[in-house]
């Protein structure tokens, strides 16, 4: 067991010359079903947000579950859950060569209006300010709803740390007055080697550890008495998950969680930062030609 502890640690950690730590391939294949999953994803999101009746994910959950969920985001939980049910039944289906990390997650910012909240989250520029994942940030563009922006991120575990620059694009939809949408994705994703060095640099897209390929996420907010209850669904690519891993619940625990902790801390920034970051309706995020 020690062996193996020593080896699956090893495949993880930066500046370990072994070849599945060196790089993981990102394949076409794999890809290729990226993009189905994604877009079973997007088409019944499309079908959600068209309901008269029902805008939430909470709305579309079976009565009971939705309560007690609806109860744990008004006593100030932040509640996360796995997605499930995307692949359409009948449909065969898996990932080669990779792993899809799914979650969706729903917290309620107290005392700020839909308008003002959408303002902060609009504001680019500041994201690194105010959200522990992000290192820097820059709006490069927006026109209308339409908003493109880099990150450079930040993901730690206890085993490693990874760095990346993303290029990035998010599209608004407002759906009356109390209610709004919004669809982000990373259109790049490079890791970065000997990050925070002089001698730092992007190894290509695809062609780095694998931990972080792609990533989509889908946002709903909701005006309500008390705030805005603001629901997100995140969906990543990943590499698989090496057998030897596979063998030691803890690594493969700590993999798999990065993208559950990821969404989290991310609403967890929203609502810390959101009431007190000081725009208000009159004040606009900057805005670059």
């Amino acid at each position: 067991m020690k062996t193996f502890l020593l080896l699956a640690t090893a495949l993880f950690l930066p500046g370990i010359s072994a070849p599945e730590a060196a790089a993981a391939e990102l394949k076409e294949k794999t890809i290729q079903a990226w993009n189905r999953y994604v877009g079973w994803t997007a088409a019944r999101v499309d079908r959600e947000l068209s309901d008269p009746d029902r805008f939430l994910i909470l709305d579309h959950l079976p009565a009971t579950a939705s309560a007690a969920l609806r109860r744990r985001v008004a006593n100030g939980a932040i509640v996360i859950e796995k997605m499930e049910g995307v692949v359409p039944k009948g449909e065969k289906f898996d990932v080669p060569d990779g792993e899809i990390h799914h979650w969706w997650g729903a917290v309620l910012v107290p005392d700020v209006t839909l308008e003002n909240l959408l303002l902060f989250l609009q504001d680019y520029d500041n994201h690194a300010n105010r959200f522990s994942d992000v290192e820097r940030s820059r709006l490069v563009s927006r026109e209308g709803n339409r908003f493109r922006f880099q990150f450079r991120l930040t993901r730690s575990k206890a085993f490693f740390t990874a760095h990346y620059n993303t290029d990035q694009e998010a599209v608004y939809a407002a759906h009356g007055p109390r209610r709004a949408s919004s669809r982000s994705v990373a259109t790049r994703i490079a890791e970065i080697e000997d990050a925070g060095t002089p001698g730092e640099k992007e190894r290509p897209p695809g062609d780095d550890r694998g931990f972080l390929w792609r990533l989509v996420s889908w946002w709903r907010f909701q005006q309500t008495e008390k705030g805005v209850l603001v629901e997100c669904e995140s969906a990543s690519l990943s590499r698989d998950i090496p057998g030897v891993v596979r063998l030691i619940p803890l690594l493969s625990g700590y993999i798999r969680s990065t993208p559950r902790e990821s969404l989290e801390s991310v609403l967890a920034s929203i609502r810390a930062a959101a009431p007190g970051h000081g725009l208000t309706a009159r004040q606009a995020p900057s805005q670059k030609p």
